[in-house]
């Protein structure tokens, strides 16, 4: 998967801090960075983009970051935090609490609220954008691990936990084109964490947000099937098109539109990707579950003002 690497390697043992600092504000907004130890500040970071999420990997010797007050207006704030600690140990303090987290920990947290986060030693950090439109419908709490209730809430943390893990091992070698479904995955799992902890529903009386995520999350398990309906979807999800539609109805845009969207965005990688070059247009249309090449090609228009060849040339010239 492609990635964005960013690292203070090749820069004059003198000016690491800064430029750590600097990479730091670029991505999280207004932090201070405090280097423990600043005769050597080996740090690196990988971005990755996955559809609706966006994930860091972050490896870094002891350091702290903290936000004491957010500006008035900071874009990088339109999103909640979701931090997994790979390895090393922290203290996470959010107002007047505190949180010892431990290799495997992850904490869910608003970012506009002041925090620091202490890492005591060499750390290697996940942290995961999630926008705040994805979670609405839903309270969203803080949420850590080290707290989690000895109940299923438990069971669901530790699993989303593993699932982060292994995705921090496995996200160089993942395609491209997989982003939509691991982040819809993701998604899913936690915003049913999230209900299940501050509310304790059963399934069959899930929040529109928790429903909604679980579409998502099965649209993007078969988003390459024709056969993929509103009549199917409510089928899988036990419930009536009403309640399919009505899930989305805080959106801009419908389920149909949802779906045809993520097929143009892997038709789009695809159209990318040298190693689909030999294929035609006729043939990724198929592949990305379109109906027909003229469906295919008067959505591409619509979407991207361009026709799907001119769309192609344009990508691979790239």
């Amino acid at each position: 998967m492609k990635s964005i690497h960013l690292d203070t390697f090749c820069t004059h043992r003198s000016d690491r801090a800064a430029h750590w600092a600097e990479i730091n504000h670029r991505y999280f907004g207004e932090l201070d960075v405090d280097q423990m130890d600043t005769r050597s500040v080996e740090a690196q970071l990988d971005f990755y983009s996955l559809s609706a999420l966006q994930l860091y990997l972050i490896g870094a010797p002891a350091h702290r970051v903290s936000r004491v007050k957010r500006p008035v207006s900071d874009s990088l704030d339109d999103s909640y935090k979701l931090m997994l600690q790979i390895q090393g140990h922290a203290d996470l303090e959010i107002g007047d609490r505190h949180f010892h987290l431990m290799p495997g920990d992850w904490s869910l947290y608003d970012p506009r609220a002041p925090y620091s986060i202490h890492n005591h030693e060499e750390a290697q950090l996940m942290v995961v954008k999630i926008p705040r439109a994805r979670l609405a419908g839903l309270q969203v709490p803080e949420l850590h691990t080290c707290e989690a209730p000895q109940n299923d809430g438990a069971g669901l943390s530790a699993m989303l936990g593993g699932i982060l893990r292994s995705l921090s091992q496995q996200l160089p070698a993942l395609p491209d084109d997989a982003g939509a479904a691991i982040s819809e995955s993701i998604l899913g799992l936690l915003t049913y964490t999230l209900a299940r902890h501050q509310t304790g529903l059963k399934e069959r009386a899930l929040p529109q947000a928790v429903l909604q995520s679980r579409i998502r999350e099965y649209i993007q398990q078969h988003l390459t099937e024709h056969d993929l309906s509103i009549d199917r979807i409510a089928d899988a999800m036990r419930c009536s098109k009403r309640y399919v539609h009505r899930a989305f109805e805080e959106n801009q845009e419908s389920v149909d539109r949802y779906i045809w969207r993520s097929r143009l965005a892997v038709a789009r990688q695809r159209m990318a990707a040298p190693q689909y070059a030999h294929n035609t247009l006729a043939q990724i249309a198929d592949a990305c579950g379109f109906s027909s090449p003229a469906h295919f090609s008067k959505l591409v228009k619509r979407e991207f003002n361009a026709s799907p060849s001119a769309l192609r040339k344009s990508l691979l010239g790239q």
